[in-house]
């Protein structure tokens, strides 16, 4: 009897030691790690957007039917499936919420300030300006977070 006690108090002692190394080694990370093709796409896509407000900024009117939906329809419809294929890249990455957060944020102001557009069908400068400077800090923050994860990786 004693020997069998020996004998599974050793290996019980094994297990033991196995499972401390085994979590010794291990990390716990509780940030998702960074991601340089978001990065990349966050960039892409926020260009866009703010070249899309400019060109209309610069190359349109109010007057004569200028800005009417129809004249930047196919541009919106490009930009939206930017976002959404940003956004569905955020949501697949572990611990990852508060990024998708501002991707979803973002996706859905675009197919808000979309419908206004549409529904209105017109937009004047001061919403121009306006959107264009709401899209700059969305994509601001998204770009503070992403490369917040690429120094906290840095630093480990």
């Amino acid at each position: 009897m004693k020997k069998d006690f020996n004998k599974t108090s050793i290996s019980i002692l094994k297990l033991s030691i196995i499972v401390l190394l085994t979590l010794s080694s291990c990390k716990v990370t509780l940030l998702p790690s960074f991601d340089s093709s978001i990065l990349s796409q966050i960039e892409m896509t926020s260009k866009s957007v703010d070249k899309f407000y400019l060109l209309m900024l610069e190359t349109t009117k109010t007057q004569d039917s200028g800005r009417r939906y129809e004249r930047f329809a196919e541009k919106y419809v490009e930009i939206e499936v930017e976002l959404t294929y940003l956004l569905n890249k955020n949501k697949v990455k572990p611990l990852n919420k508060n990024s998708t957060r501002i991707c979803e944020i973002t996706l859905e102001l675009w197919q808000k300030y979309k419908k206004e557009h549409k529904d209105d069908n017109t937009l004047p400068d001061g919403l121009i300006k306006s959107n264009r400077s709401t899209f700059s800090d969305l994509f601001y923050a998204m770009q503070v977070a992403e490369k917040g994860k690429e120094i906290i990786e840095k630093n480990k």
